[in-house]
Parts: structure tokens; sequence; C-alpha cells
């Protein structure tokens, strides 16, 4: 033998496969007997000599739901399926079409516990539900930072000094594009005599009223929304109100603010407003309005133009609306 070339060696393919940890049985798929097993498979399921794989592995009175062994005969290819155990096992069985050496063709099944691995694949999928909740969870606490940080704790709505970062980018944007917008403010009538009258807990309970009011959450007699999607309601400060009207020119703002007018007086009929209704105390505020660019140049001239005409509003008698003085040609150029 040349010194160069390994020996040739002989292995007896019984001893190679009992050597293997994993179950292995050849079958007769015609009629499902088992004809050959390893050493694992007889450990496992004792001497299934000419019994049938179905009655002797699985105890199934007829072949399982789950074989794949007449697919793995007529197309030659490795076929599998996953088994789950009443015990939380799971086995991963597999069948081979081979030929004998006088032509027939029998199936080499084998099984294999897989039971860690589908253990370890719940494991990652409990983690990855855990995460996805603690990534909402954190979606949700920014959100409630950012509403603590904007928004009004008592009506929801946006508070005095976001309102006026909002205001100034709107005016901002309406002076690139050329666009109108408006602004409401409102002032809660004789707020002072709810409060003195009812109590500070009906107080606060008109003014979360006001707030779903401003937001969008009732509606007119008619079925509209007092609020569009696009306009912005914010507390201003104490029983005052603003609400900001972006693309809406003056007439579009005096038609809002009738129907806001209308509409607080009917607050009062609210379940959650009972002593009020009772007593026959109907709500009402003042409103001023002013749009720009009639009546501004910047949100600070429309603050103080929609602040000007609040007070003719409550001058006036109060539960009324008034409108801004509109500038002078002058005053808008600066001339």
């Amino acid at each position: 033998m040349d010194g160069n070339q390994s020996p040739k060696h002989q292995y007896d393919p019984g001893s190679l496969l009992d050597s293997q940890p994993t179950i292995i049985s050849v079958i007769a798929p015609a009629t499902h007997r088992v004809v050959f097993q390893n050493k694992t498979s007889r450990e496992k399921f004792g001497d299934l000599s000419a019994r049938t794989c179905y009655e002797a592995i699985a105890n199934c009175a007829a072949p399982c739901s789950f074989c794949r062994m007449p697919e793995a005969v007529a197309t030659g290819a490795l076929t599998a399926s996953e088994v789950p155990l009443s015990d939380d096992q799971h086995l991963l069985v597999q069948w081979a079409r081979v030929e004998t050496s006088d032509g027939q063709a029998h199936v080499v099944e084998t099984i294999t516990d897989i039971t860690a691995l589908k253990r370890q694949e719940r494991e990652h999928q409990l983690l990855i539900r855990q995460l996805k909740q603690t990534n909402r969870d954190l979606v949700e606490v920014n959100q409630q930072l950012h509403d603590r940080s904007t928004r009004d704790g008592l009506t929801g709505l946006y508070n005095h000094s976001y309102f006026q970062s909002l205001l100034s980018s709107l005016i901002a944007q309406a002076q690139r594009t050329g666009s109108s917008v408006s602004l409401l403010f409102l002032d809660l009538d004789d707020f002072k005599v709810i409060n003195d009258s009812f109590g500070h807990a009906t107080g606060d309970q008109v003014l979360r009223e006001i707030g779903g009011l401003l937001d969008g959450q009732y509606r007119a007699g008619d079925g509209r929304r007092v609020r569009r999607a696009s306009d912005v309601a914010a507390r201003y400060g104490g029983e005052e109100f603003a609400l900001i009207l972006p693309n809406t020119d003056l007439p579009g703002a005096l038609v809002v603010a009738e129907l806001l007018r209308h509409r607080v007086t009917t607050l009062s009929s609210l379940p959650e407003l009972a002593p009020l209704d009772r007593s026959a105390h109907r709500l009402s505020w003042s409103i001023g309005v002013a749009a720009y660019p009639l009546h501004a140049v910047s949100a600070a001239d429309l603050l103080a133009a929609a602040d000007a005409a609040v007070y003719a509003a409550k001058t006036a008698g109060k539960n009324c609306i008034r409108v801004a003085e509109a500038k002078r040609l002058s005053d808008r150029t600066g001339r």
C-alpha cells in the first residue's frame, strides 16, 4: 500500500445507525410495518418488529394525521412534521425515501426531540411581546409627558404657553402663504358667581365641560361639531379661553363665534352640571374676534386685538360678540 494513501475502512451500517442519538426506524410504506430500528429507537419503544409504526410509535389505530410518509414516497423529497404531545413535549418527525437492494421503496423515519427548542422559541416570542409592550408603554409615557407640558390639566385643552407657540407658528405660515387666521377670545361671564354660589367643584366641572365643547366633543343642535380638526383650542387662563381658526377670514370666524355663543348656554342641561340646571342658571360668555391680516400683522398684534374685542364685549353687557377694530393701512405697512 502506498504510504500516502489512507487505509480504506469498512463500517457496518447497523453500527453506524446505532451510534446516533436520533430515533431511526425503517418502514415499509405499503404496510406501515417497521422493518428496522436503531438502538435509540429500541430503547425508546422496544422491539417493533413486524408492528405498524402508527400503533407502536404513535399509539394510533390508523395512520397518523401528521404522517407525511406517502408524500415522501411519491416525491422522493424529504418531508417533516412537528408533533406536539400532551405533556408539552415536541417531536420533529422526518421521512425520506430509500431504495432496497431488490428495488423496493422503504422510508427512513427519524424522530428528534425538539422540546427544548420549542421552549426557547416560546421564550423568544414572549420576550418579543414584552419588548413590544414596553415600547408601547414608552410611547404612551412620552405622550403623557408631552401632554403634561402642553395641555391644561383640568380641561385637557392646550395651555397658555403652548397656545402662544402655536399661534406664532400659524401666523408665520399665513404670512408665507397669504392665508387668513382668525382668533376668538372667549371669557365666561360671572364665573365668580358660579364658584361662590355652587362651589369650586361645580366651577371646575364647568371648565371641564367648556374644554369638551371647544375640543369638539359636543355637537351643535344641527349635528355640526363646533371645532374643526385644524382649529386649536386653549385655556388661556382662569375662565378665559382661546380658539385659533386657521384659513378662516372674519365672516367665517363670526359664524363660529355665534355658534359657540349659543352652544355654551345649553351646557347647563348636562347631567354633570345639574346644580346649575336646577337653579335655572345659564352659562354665557363674551367673545372677542380678530383676524389676520385684517386686524393684525403679527401674533402679538392679533392677541392684543382679540383681547381688546373681548373687553368691548364685556363692557357692552356680556353674552355678546365684538369684533376688533381694523388696523389702518399705515399700521399694517409700518408707514
